[in-house]
């Protein structure tokens, strides 16, 4: 869900409003997301997804 979501530019405090989550919690997945997808930003996150097909 924080993936598609951060396909479509929203911000942590938006998805954490949808998702009935803390910013803090929203940050923690996104920094996990960009770890295991060796990404040095959101922007590279979105990419690599669409790439692997995560994302269509």
């Amino acid at each position: 869900m924080i993936l598609g979501l951060l396909a479509e530019g929203y911000d942590n405090k938006k998805i954490a409003g949808l998702l009935f989550l803390s910013e803090h919690t929203v940050r923690d997945y996104i920094s996990s997301l960009m770890t295991k997808l060796k990404a040095k930003n959101r922007t590279q996150v979105v990419a690599s997804a669409f790439r692997l097909g995560l994302l269509s």
